[in-house]
């Protein structure tokens, strides 16, 4: 087809061959689904991964006021296999009201001593393991936190959150 200019196909007062413009028509139903190509080559595995879970499991405790002497703070039921790290590295605790005096918790495992929480005077939560190994835990095992003997008035808002490795 040729190409002609533009004025070519417009006569005397003319700016547009096509007429008005009509009624939009209805949308029409969707079409079949076109062919579907050959499937692909299969990719190289990854790394196998978590599920979008983190790799760790964390729990806790907090206490407010009153903790009485050998008043069991945290009594925990291990729901899942994972590690705690040496000195419990990765796990945090605090302290809002400090005792009169050095205060130490014991950390049991099975009621074996594993480890303590130490809180100075000054507020400053410290946790500690007894060996310089990785403590290994499997579903039941039970991890405690024990208040020591005597009480102080004075402490309250203990806060724990342990954390151990899948």
């Amino acid at each position: 087809m040729a190409d002609f200019p533009k004025t070519s196909f417009y006569g005397e007062g003319q700016t547009d061959l096509r007429g008005p413009r009509g009624e939009p028509g209805q949308k029409g139903d969707q079409g079949d689904l076109g062919p579907r190509g050959p499937e692909g080559f299969p990719g190289t595995p990854g790394a196998p991964g978590t599920n979008g879970k983190n790799a760790v499991y964390r729990f806790g405790m907090f206490a407010t006021t009153g903790i009485l002497a050998g008043e069991i703070l945290m009594d925990h039921v291990v729901a899942q296999a994972c590690t705690l790290s040496p000195d419990f590295a990765g796990s945090v605790a605090s302290c809002g009201s400090p005792p009169e005096a050095l205060w130490t918790g014991a950390i049991t495992l099975n009621e074996t001593p594993v480890g303590a929480l130490t809180i100075t005077p000054d507020g400053v939560a410290t946790l500690s393991t007894l060996s310089p190994d990785p403590i290994p835990l499997v579903p039941l095992d039970v991890v405690t936190l024990t208040a020591p003997e005597p009480a102080d008035a004075a402490m309250g808002r203990v806060r724990i959150t342990l954390t151990g490795e899948l």
